[in-house]
């Protein structure tokens, strides 16, 4: 379900503002579709499903700045909101601990070679371990982020949970007035 403003709020950002928002959010689809693309290589597979992670909370950050307590309600009460809450316990992992929070088996060809062993494998895909196997850093808990983390990151897939997350950003950008598809860059894309 999509968060509605039934007072009629709409996000009214200026341009420079706006355009960090949606080169954040271009960041996060960018780092997303690195993740999914990575082929067999685990570490470039997980890079770039950590940088999808820093984006989505940069742009978790930047949206509760310009919806103020509204977001915060709204994210609380959307699985693919806590699903960012989850997300951002993890960044503060990688951040504060810089561990591999990810795990998978070796990646194989999906035929066996001709007369050896089995005639297919299917290789385990890579997923974000489990809360109880990242060493913990120490830190005050926070028991909401830890439970999100629990029920809507852990054990899936790299990728699961951020296109979870964008779902959510992209709902909250519509639900403001902001078309998160729309271009926002100027005619050369060779100046920043």
């Amino acid at each position: 379900m999509e968060p509605s403003w039934d007072d009629g709020w709409q996000m009214t950002p200026d341009a420079t503002t706006l355009r960090g928002v949606l080169w954040c959010r271009r960041g996060l689809t960018g780092a997303q579709y690195r993740a999914l693309n990575a082929g067999s290589v685990a570490f470039d597979h997980w890079a770039a499903a950590v940088e999808a992670v820093w984006w989505a909370v940069a742009l978790d950050d930047v949206l509760h700045s310009l919806h103020d307590q509204r977001y915060l309600a709204a994210r609380a009460a959307e699985v693919d909101g806590e699903t960012v809450v989850g997300l951002r316990w993890l960044r503060h992992q990688h951040a504060h601990r810089i561990v591999v929070t990810g795990h998978g088996g070796a990646k194989r060809n999906f035929f066996g070679p001709t007369g050896f062993g089995p005639p297919f494998y299917i290789s385990p895909s890579n997923r974000w371990m489990q809360r109880t196997d990242i060493p913990a850093d120490g830190r005050r808990r926070d028991l909401a982020a830890e439970g999100a983390y629990d029920a809507r990151v852990a054990g899936y897939p790299l990728d699961a949970p951020i296109a979870k997350a964008l779902k959510w950003f992209d709902a909250v950008l519509v639900a403001g007035g902001i078309d998160p598809h729309q271009e926002i860059d100027q005619e050369d894309p060779t100046v920043l």
